[in-house]
């Protein structure tokens, strides 16, 4: 299956039985392969295609908008989950949609909150050598358009700045730059279908200083130009 401008909402996709593939059109995000009880979470526009490998494959897909578009920087890219809850989660939510659960609409956001909050007490308890990384992450998802040499985000955390690159990536699967770079590129897109913005105010607002990089960025991106978001 292809999604060539990426699935319109943001998205759990649990795998209960086979193998799944993520091929992604941008080069910086790596493929991923979902086991039986592996969830994969990918943003909205995210450009991909999926296959299924086994002869008998299932998935659960949960899908869903926020009202800022904000989202916690575990979540800022195509990930691979492994966590003890997905599998009680997604199964429930298989039952009780099929008794008529889903009349309610409340039940939807008890679901992904809950499930929201396992995620979040999982990152509370990453192993310490990645708790180093927070405050680097935190500054780079709270003020994005400052133009920090990735120096200044090692010296948050402690190490030295090839030490940093080296621990950043393990763990996000990003360069410091390309993570920062896509955080700005969906800050823009907020911007551009605002209609408030044009073009250049939008990339200079959210710090990019080169129009033309951040123009092919965000193609590559999100497949198509920021001049078809107004």
């Amino acid at each position: 299956m292809s999604y060539s401008e990426g699935r319109s909402q943001h998205s759990f996709i649990y795998t209960f039985r086979g193998t799944m593939c993520y091929s992604f059109i941008d080069p910086a995000n790596s493929n991923i392969m979902a086991s039986a009880g592996q969830l994969v979470f990918l943003p909205s526009g995210t450009r991909h295609t999926s296959a299924y490998l086994d002869a008998e494959n299932e998935v659960g897909i949960a899908q869903f908008d926020t009202i800022d578009g904000e989202l916690p920087y575990y979540l800022s890219a195509p990930t691979l989950i492994t966590f003890d809850h997905a599998e009680e989660i997604f199964s429930s939510l298989r039952t009780d949609l099929k008794a008529g659960a889903g009349e309610n609409p409340m039940y939807y956001f008890y679901r992904l909150y809950e499930l929201l909050w396992h995620l979040s007490r999982k990152i509370q308890n990453i192993p310490y050598k990645f708790k180093k990384l927070q405050p680097a992450l935190k500054e780079m998802n709270m003020h994005y358009a400052d133009r920090r040499k990735i120096s200044d985000y090692a010296d948050m955390t402690g190490l030295s700045e090839p030490g940093f690159r080296r621990l950043f990536t393990e763990y996000t699967g990003l360069s410091p730059i390309d993570y920062r770079n896509r955080i700005r590129l969906q800050e823009a897109k907020k911007l551009l279908r605002s209609g408030e913005y044009p073009i250049d105010e939008a990339a200079e607002a959210v710090g990019f200083t080169n129009l033309s990089f951040f123009c092919r960025s965000y193609k590559r991106l999100f497949g198509h130009s920021p001049g078809k978001e107004k």
